[in-house]
């Protein structure tokens, strides 16, 4: 059997979103090892078809047959930002194999019960939060938005169970492997561009998305079924991470005029 190795090491959005290519090589008859970080390693109990592991593979890449690295790295990051290409076309571009399967799904065959999580049976999931989103959802402007979407009762998905939060009811998850059930049991969810939306791609035929304005929308994960939701610019704010590379990019020459979103 021929031995794959698909390479994202970080960001679980980006690592779900290889779930595509990693289906494809399992069926192709390969079995298909992913190197990450051992923090995302409980998301793959919701797969069949590739498993986890460590960075320490990425020294023995000749034990491999094929080796996909599918990460947008620091030093790959401005030649991203200067390609007209959308994240999904621009990883999967890097291989001619995998170019066909940019459209694809991620698709979760292992998905666990999360009976004890209590839920009742009817319940509105929102998820306002992320990491790399520029710029950022105003919390404010997200619970408006989510409110008359649903009755409720209205849950928000936190990254730690301590996390006090001004609206909803907190939902943590305590594996990375629970959020697509949680994600696909809501009667109404809403997120913005970050995992759960591309999580929820593959659980759901329709829910709410709020579109990352910034760089001209190229970082927004778009399926069928969303339905977009526009964020006013005069709301939004930027992170410490989006100002370092704001400044890092002008001070090298490099055009930010379309850094901020429109």
């Amino acid at each position: 059997m021929n031995h794959a190795l698909i390479i994202c090491r970080q960001r679980l959005g980006d690592i779900v979103a290889c779930f595509p290519a990693a289906r494809h090589l399992a069926a192709a008859g390969s079995e298909v090892d992913f190197c990450c970080l051992p923090q995302y390693h409980s998301i793959f109990r919701a797969v069949s078809y590739c498993r986890p592991v460590g960075l320490e593979v990425l020294t023995q890449q000749k034990d491999y047959q094929r080796v996909y690295d599918l990460e947008i790295t620091r030093r790959g990051y401005d030649a991203f930002r200067a390609s007209p290409m959308k994240i999904r076309d621009y990883v999967y571009a890097k291989y001619e194999d995998l170019w066909p399967l940019r459209n694809q799904l991620p698709h979760f065959d292992w998905i666990p019960d999360v009976g004890d999580y209590q839920l009742p049976a009817r319940y509105a999931l929102a998820c306002p939060t992320g990491i790399s989103q520029t710029p950022r959802v105003d919390g404010e402007w997200f619970r408006q938005q989510c409110l008359p979407l649903s009755e409720g009762p209205w849950y928000v998905l936190t990254d730690r169970p301590d996390r006090s939060i001004p609206w909803g009811i907190p939902l943590h998850a305590r594996s990375l492997d629970h959020l697509p059930a949680l994600i696909a049991g809501a009667t109404t969810f809403v997120t913005i561009n970050s995992a759960p939306n591309i999580i929820a791609a593959g659980v759901r035929s329709s829910y709410y998305q709020v579109f990352e304005a910034g760089f001209g929308g190229q970082s927004n994960y778009d399926v069928p079924g969303q339905i977009v939701l526009h964020q006013p610019p005069e709301v939004a704010h930027y992170s410490w991470r989006f100002w370092v590379h704001y400044w890092r990019r002008k001070c090298m020459g490099i055009d930010t005029t379309h850094d901020f979103g429109k």
